[in-house]
């Protein structure tokens, strides 16, 4: 970018502020002025707009209310006029403005009034109690709102709204934000682009998972090494309703999920997932583990939709992990009748649920016990026995009865449970059981698939979703 303003701080229109909007705008700048290193940054303003205005049809609504390019009283020619007449004054420091920290930036700098036409979710005249000192607009430096200008660039469409992704780690806003305002260039230099991107994610869930798909497939060192906090912003700031929400994965859950991906376990993992992937729009749909396609009917006849296609539906596994929900219980019913690897149930209880170590490892030695001890009708009646636990009291009688008492008459030289195992790992409290007892049948039934040893069981209606 050529710097002819001197009035510019050109550092600021790229550089990191906390803010997610300013940022994603910050970092799409930056990238297109890579494209056009000869250009001035007002004419990066006006090389921008035009993208808007005759590729876009200036259809950029959900970004800005009543600026002068979604103005439906001007013409074409006149919204590119406007803007570059209020954007030469923004440099050129002719119109109003005041001498104050910059709410985003930190800076003290000269200000400018920013609504909603230059601007995102940022209050109106209406209610002035809703701004610092009770003034009617909030007051910007001359950099964020230019950088605010760029950020349609860096964005993509998610079930209607506008999308954009923020981290706690700079570098993943950088490369987000830089990979959709490429992807425009290249659809616009295409002539294929009449607006921002369209996201192929069907939900928000989901669409964060691929996003973090992205992430490993461009990662140059091990992401699971750094506490990353991935959030998707969906938003709209057009009308009366504009609105704002935000999907947030913990960074316990992206370390979990970046674990299912290693080579060890991806598969496994990916064949549990697939069977949860969920689309309104088709009938009758149904999966096939064999061939790893979606089938569904139309016109009385089966069609198949391949895991390229499918991937972006909704997924309530997705969703349970963005909302801190168990996924245990899902992972019970696979289990049953298919084989995950014991290691994925481990580090989920251990990372998200927050299990001890020790529980999960005497939990496994308990499910070694029962299955060595037993025949298969034996086994057969253990996990019936297990299923049939419906509070702590039952599963502790179980546990003391059927696992330490028929060790000790064994005549084991050392107790399979101890006092502090007892007290301190598998009943800390009461309200930790089903945990316990959900994840002594996964390591029974995943010890079994191991075996490949199949034990006949009656399923109820839960388990039978599978």
């Amino acid at each position: 970018m050529k710097e002819t303003y001197t009035s510019v701080d050109y550092e600021w229109l790229y550089k990191p502020t906390g803010d997610p909007f300013a940022d994603a705008a910050g970092f799409a700048l930056k990238e297109f002025s890579s494209h056009f290193p000869d250009l001035d940054i007002l004419e990066l303003i006006v090389k921008v707009t035009d993208i808007y205005v005759d590729k876009w049809n200036s259809k950029i609504n959900p970004f800005f209310l009543n600026s002068k390019i979604t103005q439906p009283a001007f013409g074409s020619q006149k919204k590119k006029d406007e803007t570059y007449n209020y954007f030469k004054a923004l440099l050129d420091e002719t119109i109003q403005y005041k001498e104050g920290i910059c709410r985003i930036s930190g800076l003290k700098t000269r200000l400018f009034p920013a609504g909603r036409d230059n601007s995102f979710l940022s209050g109106s005249n209406t209610f002035v109690n809703f701004h610092h000192s009770f003034e009617k607009g909030i007051f910007l430096s001359k950099e964020i709102i230019i950088r605010f200008h760029f950020l349609p660039l860096a964005c993509e469409l998610l079930q209607g709204r506008v999308s954009f992704i923020n981290c706690n780690v700079v570098d993943v806003i950088d490369f987000f934000a830089s990979d959709n305002c490429r992807k425009n260039l290249n659809k616009i230099a295409l002539n294929v682009s009449s607006g921002i991107l369209s996201s192929e994610s069907k939900s928000a869930g989901t669409a964060l998972f691929r996003q973090i798909d992205k992430i490993l497939a461009n990662a140059k060192q091990r992401v699971d090494e750094q506490n990353y906090l991935l959030s998707l912003y969906m938003f709209s700031n057009f009308g009366a309703s504009p609105e704002l929400k935000m999907y947030t994965l913990p960074f316990n859950a992206f370390k979990f999920y970046c674990f299912t991906q290693k080579a060890k376990y991806k598969q496994e993992w990916s064949r549990f997932v697939a069977n949860y992937y969920r689309n309104s729009d088709y009938k009758k749909l149904e999966y096939d583990e064999t061939t790893n396609t979606y089938s569904y009917e139309v016109s009385h006849k089966s069609e198949k939709v391949e895991e390229e296609s499918f991937s972006y539906w909704r997924n309530s596994i997705y969703e349970d992990l963005i909302n801190e929900k168990s996924i245990l219980d899902k992972m019970l019913r696979w289990t049953r009748r298919h084989g995950l690897c014991f290691d994925i149930t481990k580090m989920y209880m251990i990372n998200i649920r927050n299990m001890k170590k020790e529980t999960i490892k005497k939990i496994e030695q308990i499910a070694d016990y029962i299955l060595s001890s037993n025949d298969e009708d034996g086994i057969k009646k253990a996990i019936k026995k297990i299923d049939a636990v419906k509070s702590a009291f039952l599963l502790r009688r179980f546990v003391i009865k059927d696992v330490v008492a028929k060790y000790y008459n064994e005549a084991h030289e050392e107790a399979i449970v101890t006092v502090e195992d007892y007290a301190n790992y598998l009943f800390p409290d009461v309200s930790s059981w089903q945990e316990m007892r959900d994840v002594l049948l996964i390591a029974i039934f995943q010890k079994l698939h191991e075996r490949n040893q199949f034990i006949g069981q009656e399923l109820n209606e839960e388990d039978e979703e599978l």
